[in-house]
Formats: structure tokens, sequence, C-alpha cells
């Protein structure tokens, strides 16, 4: 028997006879802390549990409140430790407030700021790293047709669930981190992502986000003036009767407007060859 496991024997069969003796012992509080503190010293450590965010919320402190995951991490939050922490004896991270300022910053490896600083640790160490979906500000925005700027932003955040990031709705994210099924969920919203982004893939490893080279320079066309469009060709009839003949000659020469006064006579053939031909007759 280890000496702790002795002490313990000790002082709890010492306390149990005070207590069926009724008895009141000076210092007996400061005993029962002594116990706990043996007892304490005897279990291993719990894992670390790191909230990330760049601003104070509920959310991230019910997670840290939530009497489940203290049971199995030892929570802390980073920004209550004005960032000064170390990823030692950390196994998972958790990204409040993820903006798209800092999911750009993250995915290309830029680390100015605290945030993404400690963020990039924990994929560097291969932590654990999850955001609740509703973090994601790029979620906030509507997805209809994916542009060439929001493509680019989906791009970044592929990259992010490539390096190990996982998302996952925020009401599954207990049972994620306690390591229930509903990991399987945070796999699949993650993989979600990937196909999200892939309307903006052309080949292997190219998005369509990537500007092309004629798209690099867009002002080109733009600047340029349009071409002046021709006016349809057109001729004014004088003669009294209009027939087909005169119609179907016409269209020979390009006409595609006749211009016809009140008094002259227009056949029905004449109409219906017009309007065969995609001839404009117009009455002045």
């Amino acid at each position: 028997m280890e000496r702790n496991e002795m002490v313990i024997q000790i002082l709890s069969r010492v306390m149990e006879k005070l207590a069926q003796a009724g008895e009141t012992v000076t210092g007996a509080d400061d005993l029962q802390n002594i116990v706990q503190s043996i007892v304490a010293g005897t279990k291993e450590p719990l894992p670390g549990l790191l909230v990330l965010t760049q601003e104070h919320g509920e959310k991230c402190h019910e997670l840290l409140e939530n009497p489940k995951i203290r049971e199995k991490y030892n929570t802390s939050c980073a920004l209550l430790q004005e960032n000064q922490v170390s990823m030692d004896g950390i196994e998972a991270v958790v990204l409040f407030n993820l903006t798209t300022d800092a999911m750009c910053k993250l995915a290309s490896g830029i680390t100015d700021t605290p945030y993404t600083k400690l963020a990039a640790q924990a994929l560097l160490m291969g932590k654990k790293l999850y955001v609740p979906r509703e973090e994601v500000e790029l979620y906030r925005y509507p997805t209809g047709g994916l542009g060439s700027y929001q493509c680019m932003m989906q791009a970044k955040l592929t990259k992010l669930v490539a390096f190990g990031l996982k998302i996952c709705p925020m009401a599954e994210l207990e049972d994620v981190l306690l390591g229930k099924e509903a990991e399987v969920t945070a796999n699949a919203v993650s993989e979600a992502v990937v196909k999200a982004a892939a309307p903006c893939e052309e080949n292997a490893g190219e998005t369509s986000c990537d500007p092309k080279p004629e798209a690099e320079k867009p002002c080109e066309k733009a600047c340029e003036p349009a071409p002046k469009e021709e006016a349809p060709k057109e001729i004014t009839f004088t003669q009294k009767v209009i027939s087909e003949r005169d119609i179907i000659e016409a269209n020979r020469e390009g006409v595609k407007v006749i211009r016809i006064s009140e008094r002259n006579i227009l056949t029905a053939l004449a109409k219906d060859a017009a309007s065969a031909r995609n001839i404009q007759l117009i009455r002045e």
C-alpha cells in the first residue's frame, strides 16, 4: 500500500470515529481539508480545455462553467488570463467569435493578434480545435450563388478544416467535447465545408476563386468603348399600293424597316411577307 493511501485510510477512520462519538475536535475542519487535498493529490490532473475568444460573451462562460465539461477538463479562458497562456497540458481549444478577418489570417499563417497566435499554436502542436458553427462569421452571409469574393473566403475556411479545425453546431458542442457520438456530426459538418467549396474548384487543387489571367484586368474591357450598333436599314415607300413583291425586293436589299404613309395601301400578302421576314412596318 502506498504511503498516501495509508494516510488517507487512517485519517478517514479517525474522522469516522469522531463523528460516531459525537465529539468535536479542534482542527477537525483542517483535518478534513488535509484528507481532501491528499485525495486530490492522488488523482491525475485533468486535461486542459482552453476557450479562445476576442470578446467576452455568455456562450463561452456557459462552456467554462458547464459541470459535465469540468468533470472531464480543467477549463480556462485565455482572455481572462490576458492571453498569457501555455499550451502545455491543453488537450482541446474552442474558438468563439471567429471573424472573417481572424479566419483569413489564421488560414494564411498570420499571427499578429493574441487570438490568432494562440490558435496557430494549437494547430502546430496538434491540439484538438473546435468552433461552433454559429461563431463563424462567414456563415452569417447569404450563400446563394457563390461570388468570387465569397468563394475566396470559403476557400480560407476549407483550408482551416484541412488543417484540423472541426465545426459543429453549438447545441452539440458539449457532446463533441465529451467524446460522444456527436463527434461524427462535427466531422460531417467539417466535410460539408469542404463540399461547399466544390463550386470554387476548377481542376485538382485549383479554385475558380483564383483570378484568371483575363479576369486580372477587368478594366481593360470595361474601359473600352462599346462598339456602336448599326442602325437597321430602312426605306420609305411612296407608291400608292405596296405589294408582296415590294416587300420581297426590300428584304433582298437588307431592309428591316419600311415606312409608309396613311395614303398607302398595303396588301394582305405584303403584310404576311413583312411579318415572315421580320420587317417592321411603320405607318406615319
